[in-house]
């Protein structure tokens, strides 16, 4: 991972430790985009379907190299740990088919109460609207649920999708920094961040408007 998050503005231990309760205990990703819930260890081969299509596996470098059912089991088992320590959490949601449709990757430092969500949805459902309900939702639990101050993100130079999302959801660009995969290997990011208290300005200015 990359050198983030830029802004570090310590909190009270108060705080910090309600932060990682909330991650500790939540089950569903209550919002928006119903169904979202932690995922499990059985959940392994769907979300291996998701993430190795070829618009999904180039573009997320904290996937593990290969994907597939073994290495996202590996892959959930971290995310376990990282709930149980109250700094990260994974959220899946599923059809009635049982395949994964999205996937909510959340990375949190409840020491500066900031966090960085990665994610991606299924294939069909891309470019119809649906990859920005849940890149708000992401936003709206963040800020509304989880309480936190401040999202820092990272997106590849050339990924314009995902600049155009984070650009829309007022998002600011601060610079790059270089972020690093799970095999070592590096990339160039740029690096965004958005607080809290500016997003529920810009609310509050559009519920007005």
């Amino acid at each position: 991972m990359a050198d983030i998050p830029k802004s570090r503005l310590a909190v009270a231990e108060k705080e910090v430790e309600r932060l990682r309760n909330f991650v500790r205990q939540a089950e569903l990703m209550k919002g928006r985009i119903s169904g979202a819930r932690v995922a499990r260890r059985e959940d392994a081969e769907a979300l291996a379907g998701l993430l190795r299509h070829e618009s999904i596996d180039p573009r997320i470098y904290t996937m593990p190299n290969p994907i597939n059912a073994e290495t996202i089991k590996t892959f959930i088992d971290d995310h376990l740990m990282q709930r149980a320590r109250g700094d990260g959490i994974l959220f899946a949601s599923f059809n009635a088919d049982g395949e994964a449709t999205a996937y909510f990757d959340v990375e949190v430092w409840p020491q500066w109460s900031v966090v960085k969500f990665g994610g991606a949805v299924k294939a069909e459902r891309q470019g119809r609207g649906f990859g920005g309900a849940c890149g708000l939702a992401a936003v709206e639990w963040c800020f509304d649920q989880l309480g936190a101050e401040r999202i820092c993100e990272t997106t590849a130079r050339d990924n314009d999708r995902s600049i155009r999302l984070l650009s829309r959801l007022g998002f600011t660009q601060m610079g790059e920094v270089t972020s690093v995969r799970p095999d070592g290997t590096t990339r160039p990011s740029l690096y965004w961040e958005m607080a809290r208290e500016d997003w529920n300005a810009a609310r509050a200015l559009k519920r007005a408007g």
